[in-house]
């Protein structure tokens, strides 16, 4: 596969590259995803090592990456990143695997793109595996409601507590 110029040279952009090769805009929301394609969501990532880090299952969006090294694509569908997140006792820097994680790219070798000018229709076919799932993206969508709702209940207890022993 030949990479974009200058692409493993340190300094060029996965995200950038990502909408060059398949003409997706970029995100308005990095909360949401890194780009958008044909109105989904994608998450872009650029990889050093074989670790690809903050790895969020509970979007339940299409995952690409760049691994510079060896100026390779990867193209895994979300219900994949369910998958693998599953595997996991704990997350990364957290006890929840589906809020983040790190995922290895050596396991994900069967999604590796050939040729980089079929990463647009790679990633189209990912949404469309993903999308067979729907209860799957539900899952997902009520991990991170529930996440959050935690998030916001142990704010107040502890801000609660807080108080009591004058501390705020």
């Amino acid at each position: 596969m030949v990479g974009l110029p200058g692409i493993s040279a340190g300094g060029a952009d996965a995200e950038a590259a990502f909408v060059e090769l398949t003409g997706a805009k970029k995100a308005e929301r990095a909360a949401l995803g890194d780009a958008v394609l044909d109105g989904h969501y994608i998450e872009v990532k650029q990889a050093n090592s074989s670790t690809l880090n903050q790895v969020r299952a509970v979007k339940y969006i299409t995952l690409v990456a760049y691994y510079v090294p060896d100026s390779e694509w990867f193209v895994v569908p979300a219900n994949e990143i369910v998958r693998q997140c599953s595997l996991k006792m704990r997350g990364q820097h957290t006890e929840n695997p589906f809020e983040s994680a790190t995922l290895n790219l050596r396991r994900l070798s069967n999604y590796v793109v050939d040729d980089e000018m079929e990463l647009r229709e790679r990633v189209l076919a990912a949404i469309a595996e993903a999308a067979k799932y729907a209860d799957l993206a539900e899952l997902m969508a009520n991990v991170l409601k529930q996440s959050k709702a935690l998030a916001d209940q142990s704010a107040e207890e502890v801000r609660e507590a807080l108080e009591r022993h004058g501390l705020v």
